[in-house]
């Protein structure tokens, strides 16, 4: 049975999956987000050596920043959704709303600064990769996906939505390329056969309690 390490920040969170020997990071994080990897393979015996991949689930700023540095440090395996390669790139183009997102983007990706990774496969919907299945959620991006581990029935669902202090709601227009769209990827989510969700932008930490508030979030729409 694989283990969901959760890795908590200030703002965001990311995860890892424990596969045997085998870590699978799910997102980079932000700003300190190499020393809770570090931590966090500490805690469970592991070490930078057992990483083998990283696999985002989308390209925004906050889980991509740490990407290429990590390359460096393990020599693991960068894999990233297809549709989103323009914002791994730092060529998208905002619209709408979303241009909030974008000049807040290009102002971290200069001060931070950030580096473009290099992508060893991308991946599309319904893929099957490191044994888990590419469920395409789009609309916080074009690209946004979160990834099933069958067996676990459990949803590493990226920035689907947040449920930051106890108040479960969709991300803010301004951060979603297509706010409709998202709406949309949400029912899809709370349709499938889960036993929990891990979230991105989450106060609390229980995968149940996730997966209630999807159900709820989906019912009120």
């Amino acid at each position: 049975m694989r283990k969901v390490v959760q890795l908590r920040g200030l703002l965001v969170q990311h995860h890892f999956i424990v596969d045997g020997d085998d870590i699978h990071l799910i997102d980079g994080g932000m700003i300190g987000g190499i020393r809770r990897i570090k931590k966090g393979l500490k805690e469970i015996g592991k070490d930078l050596s057992n990483v083998r991949s990283i696999i985002l689930s989308h390209g925004h700023l906050d889980h991509t920043l740490n990407v290429a540095k990590l390359q460096g440090l393990t020599d693991c395996e960068v894999l990233a959704p297809l549709r989103d390669r323009a914002h791994l790139e730092g060529r998208h183009r905002y619209r709408g709303w979303s241009r909030v997102c974008g000049g807040l983007e290009k102002i971290g990706s200069i001060l931070l600064p950030y580096r473009v990774p290099k992508v060893d496969r991308w991946f599309n919907d319904g893929d099957q990769i490191k044994g888990l299945k590419v469920i395409a959620l789009p609309g916080h991006t074009d690209g946004h996906c979160g990834f099933l581990l069958p067996e676990e029935k459990l949803l590493l669902a990226g920035d689907l939505f947040t449920n930051h202090f106890g108040r479960p709601s969709m991300p803010p227009r301004i951060f979603n390329d297509d706010h409709a769209m998202a709406q949309r990827s949400l029912t899809k989510a709370a349709a499938l056969d889960l036993e929990g969700v891990y979230l991105n932008h989450t106060w609390k930490f229980c995968p149940r309690a996730a997966l209630l508030a999807l159900i709820n979030l989906a019912d009120d729409l």
